[in-house]
């Protein structure tokens, strides 16, 4: 490729009195799902948003499709979909699914913003991509969690991102949501897409991840799995840490708390 994916240079992230990010540096080369894991307060969030060109920090160089997203954020959220760990959906706002999935085409257009038959095909083409095309019609305050999650990142997907950020997508989620959520990360990969996302676990995701960023508001250790995942790596950032046999295969429990 002429240019990397996401470039990250040095960047230290700065909030109040806390330094949350120092010289962090890493990339993304081509097409992968990149694991990024931490501690509480390692600064995971941080590095997604710094991505998304929402925290600015004290130094450093970031890139994404080898443009600044500080000064081409508007080109730059074009080219990403996003799913935070909290939503900012009202509860008390009777938005239907299909409402929900369309605010994330308006969010990309420009004033006057209005939606166009198009964009309902695309909407409802992502929902279907993620199972939930008998939804468009239902609450979204009536769907389970599971089917929460999986709208939202349809929402994510509508506007045909290049790059997926997701922020702790399996967080609470049953065994079966999660089930239906990595088939569907799965598929994204197959489909060329290059997912980031954050977990305060390795389990689930491991399997499907290319690559694993372990964070500490610097990066500790940042490779393949099989030069990750070693006690004598991961122990000094998680003292906790122990390791189990499940349905046949050595899994490592990081042992820390939910960010």
């Amino acid at each position: 490729m002429s240019e990397h994916i996401v470039s990250v240079k040095n960047i230290s992230v700065k909030l109040g009195d806390q330094v949350v990010l120092e010289n962090v540096s890493f990339s993304v080369d081509e097409p992968s799902l990149i694991l990024v894991v931490g501690p509480n307060g390692a600064g995971k969030t941080t590095l997604l948003k710094v991505m998304l060109g929402l925290i600015k920090p004290l130094k450093g160089e970031t890139q994404v499709f080898g443009l600044n997203p500080f000064r081409e954020g508007e080109k730059v959220r074009r080219l990403i979909g996003y799913v935070p760990q909290k939503d900012k959906i009202s509860y008390e706002t009777p938005l239907r699914v299909g409402e929900v999935v369309l605010m994330g085409t308006l969010l990309r257009k420009r004033f006057p913003r209005s939606i166009s038959r198009s964009d309902v095909e695309n909407a409802q083409k992502s929902l279907a991509y993620m199972g939930m095309e008998d939804k468009w019609k239902l609450l979204f305050s009536e769907l389970s969690g599971g089917q929460q999650r999986r709208v939202l990142i349809a929402r994510a997907l509508s506007s045909d991102p290049s790059l997926l950020l997701l922020d702790e997508v399996f967080a609470g989620l049953d065994l079966e949501s999660q089930e239906k959520l990595l088939d569907v990360l799965k598929l994204l990969k197959e489909n060329g897409r290059t997912i980031i996302i954050v977990e305060h676990e390795l389990d689930p995701v491991i399997d499907l991840a290319d690559k694993i960023l372990v964070l500490n508001r610097s990066i500790c250790v940042y490779g393949e799995p099989r030069e990750v995942l070693s006690e004598d790596k991961l122990k000094p950032i998680y003292p906790c840490l122990k390791t189990i046999e499940k349905e046949g295969r050595q899994l490592i429990i990081l042992g820390d708390k939910h960010a």
